[in-house]
């Protein structure tokens, strides 16, 4: 009975602590605004009053090219003018780190609310927590502004009247960076980036996550206006964490493919040479992930001209080629002269004529492409 007792006494105590604890902690703290929450100053458990949680609004996210390329922050009459923010270009920045939450705290979907709804425009704030408008959206851009280029005027942003309008340093995607590996064999990787965004039209985001603006805009390499960057892999990674950035396209490809002894200046990627199939004058001008429109890494694909182009040659004009086929010829199948539908071969007319030969002997008139499609 005794022991029972002593148990409860144990309990009771460590709850009179608890309660103790949590009364001291209140007194300290700063009071809470019930406002904050509740949109009644008189909330009762019955009726709670309330507010609606901004992220209860979301109607639906949005596509970073649906927002405004360009708004105008700030209003006339100011000592420092507007300021004209390219909001579309901040928007694919952002991809690389916070997303759209990085600005818009709790409405990065839809409705966008403005800034003045939750930071109060008159600096005489009464929650000193919270910043005013003008700090607020000061705030959001000097942090990254600062991490670039600390020496940055007012007027880098801003708009004063009759002065001129700073210009910010302009950033040139690097051609090629040279990374010193610790690679046993093929220590130097040629990452070849201006081929990568160009010809694979690879977004930022795509291979850039959770970076500083730093990273990329670099004051000291903006000066020097390098092409060619010299990195070293950074010390500690895993061989995982070394190649995460490529192995979701590089994912069969030998380590020699990449890995060499020496700094490369060659092209980066040669269609023909890297898979076999060479493309001609119409698929060369064309963007890559015009063919390659699975997501993710660019797989091989069938060279057979229906696995693309669906019912191609009842629509096919041969004169686009070049060559407008005479009467006897424009009616034949494909296969007849172009074997195995090789159309990159020479043609063959062995077939049909013992006495005929290519391009001796042409089935029709030369033709230039633009006066075949008048």
């Amino acid at each position: 009975m005794r022991r029972i007792s002593a148990i409860g006494l144990l309990f009771v105590t460590a709850a009179a602590t608890a309660e103790a604890q949590r009364a001291s902690a209140t007194r300290v703290g700063t009071p809470l605004d019930c406002r904050a929450c509740h949109t009644s100053p008189t909330p009762t458990r019955n009726t709670p009053a309330l507010s609606a949680c901004p992220r209860l609004k979301i109607t639906g996210y949005h596509a970073v090219n649906e927002a405004p390329a360009l708004i105008t922050l700030g209003t006339p009459g100011a000592t420092y003018g507007p300021v004209k923010f390219a909001h579309r270009d901040h928007a694919h920045m952002a991809e690389t780190g916070k997303g759209c939450a990085g600005c818009h705290h709790y409405d990065q979907a839809r409705p966008i609310q403005k800034c003045k709804n939750c930071h109060a425009v008159s600096r005489k704030r009464e929650d000193l927590g919270k910043p005013d408008l003008k700090a607020a959206m000061h705030r959001q851009c000097i942090e990254c502004h600062r991490e670039w280029n600390p020496t940055a005027p007012c007027s880098t942003c801003h708009e004063r009247p009759g002065a001129a309008t700073a210009s910010a340093p302009k950033v040139t995607a690097p051609e090629r960076i040279v990374y010193d590996t610790r690679a046993a064999q093929g220590k130097v990787v040629t990452f070849f980036h201006q081929d990568h965004t160009d010809r694979f039209a690879l977004a930022c985001a795509d291979c850039h996550q959770q970076e500083s603006c730093g990273a990329c805009h670099d004051r000291k390499r903006v000066a020097l206006a390098q092409r060619v960057l010299a990195r070293q892999t950074a010390a500690g990674l895993t061989e995982e964490q070394a190649h995460e950035r490529c192995a979701n396209c590089h994912t069969t490809d030998a380590c020699a493919t990449c890995h060499k002894g020496m700094p490369s200046r060659a092209l980066a990627f040669d269609h023909g040479r890297r898979t076999g199939f060479t493309l001609n004058r119409f698929h060369a001008r064309l963007d890559c992930k015009q063919c390659h429109k699975a997501p993710g890494g660019y797989a091989r694909l069938s060279t057979d001209c229906e696995s693309c182009h669906k019912g191609w040659q009842a629509t096919f004009t041969h004169a686009h080629t070049g060559l407008a086929l005479d009467e006897q010829h424009k009616d034949v199948e494909c296969a007849g002269c172009h074997e195995d539908k090789s159309f990159r071969a020479k043609p063959t007319c062995a077939s049909c004529h013992d006495d005929k030969t290519w391009p001796a002997q042409k089935p029709g008139t030369v033709v230039t492409p633009a006066a075949a499609r008048k």
